[in-house]
């Protein structure tokens, strides 16, 4: 499945970084602009793999290791549970794999933090897709540029 929307809606949604002094993270997280629409599925938990349909959720923000969302939904934050992100930016569909790593309630319902299990393809082409999204929202942002490329340039060489 394919999400539906035009390029002209993605770039309006999409792009500003977050507050990188406040949020202690490894890599820059792209917080989603707006409303941007992904679909989660549980692939399994534990041994069990549930046969349910995917939920559509809100993306908020994004970054090569993972992403956190919105949902009115309350998934199973487990080690053993593994689930399937899939979105659409700059007409590409992108879907990896990860677990969630917390939850907490917000005025949505509850937010989540995803921790991606990609494999090395999944990470490159994510990796450029953020790289893309970066050039188009701050193309005059020539510091901004060269954190993230000293963050993503290791990732690319794995």
């Amino acid at each position: 499945m394919q999400l539906e929307s035009s390029e002209s809606e993605q770039m309006n949604r999409v792009l500003t970084l977050s507050d990188t002094k406040r949020e202690q993270r490894g890599q820059i997280r792209l917080r989603m602009n707006g409303v941007a629409l992904a679909r989660i599925h549980i692939v399994r938990i534990g041994d069990v793999r549930p046969a349910l349909p995917p939920a559509q959720v809100e993306l908020v923000d994004l970054s090569p290791a993972g992403c956190s969302f919105r949902t009115a939904l309350r998934f199973p934050v487990r080690d053993d549970a593994v689930y399937r992100m899939e979105w659409q930016l700059e007409g590409m569909t992108l879907k990896i794999k990860g677990r969630l790593v917390w939850c907490r309630e917000d005025e949505y319902g509850f937010r989540y933090g995803v921790k991606f299990a990609s494999g090395a393809v999944e990470t490159i082409l994510l990796v450029r897709l953020l790289n893309a999204l970066i050039l188009k929202a701050c193309p005059h942002q020539s510091r901004i540029h060269r954190i993230y490329r000293s963050q993503l340039d290791p990732l690319l060489r794995r």
